[in-house]
């Protein structure tokens, strides 16, 4: 029974955050709603204090200034280029999203082990992506079993790489 409310909520938060993933061509999707700011990089290391949870990026990436935006317990860090402002509604950018649940780590094995999703293997995790659109690859660490984290870029398999790449981790 846990198990299947675990596999639920993991469902849930896969189908809320899914505006986050590309609608199947490449184009934009929306920005989540919540208030976004810039971050310094001397700030970076407060955000899992101010979310009240761990939270995951890919680390500092050349030219890209680092977006912060929390939906009430939902975190995304979004990669912007230099001189983009903070909320842009353009989803063209590396989106890191790190959502809290319990069971989260559950949900996501179970979720990836469904009709239509691939398996990625991770030597601290588990994570799928929609083999129909793969822009997201949803993940899960054995460390962190109450979030699930969501890693977003709107060109096909580019997700899986930077996921691949091990870049993504805790924030600091």
């Amino acid at each position: 029974m846990v198990v299947g409310i675990a596999v639920a909520a993991g469902l849930a938060v896969w189908l809320l955050t899914s505006d986050n993933r590309d609608e199947g061509d490449g184009a934009t999707a929306g920005m989540t709603h919540g208030e976004s700011r810039i971050v310094a990089p001397g700030e970076v290391t407060a955000l899992p204090d101010e979310a009240g949870h761990a939270l995951y990026w890919a680390g500092d990436r050349n030219g890209a200034e680092l977006e912060y935006n929390d939906t009430g317990g939902n975190v995304h860090i979004r990669y912007l280029p230099d001189g983009t402002p903070p909320g842009a509604p353009e989803q063209t950018f590396l989106d890191v999203g790190t959502y809290p649940f319990k069971g989260a780590y559950e949900a996501t094995r179970e979720l990836a082990g469904q009709k239509g999703m691939a398996l990625v293997q991770h030597q601290d995790g588990v994570g799928f992506y929609d083999r129909t659109r793969p822009y997201s690859v949803t993940m899960a660490f054995h460390d962190q079993p109450d979030l699930q984290v969501e890693v977003y870029l709107p060109e096909k398999n580019e997700a899986l790489k930077v996921v691949r790449s091990g870049d993504i981790v805790p924030l600091p």
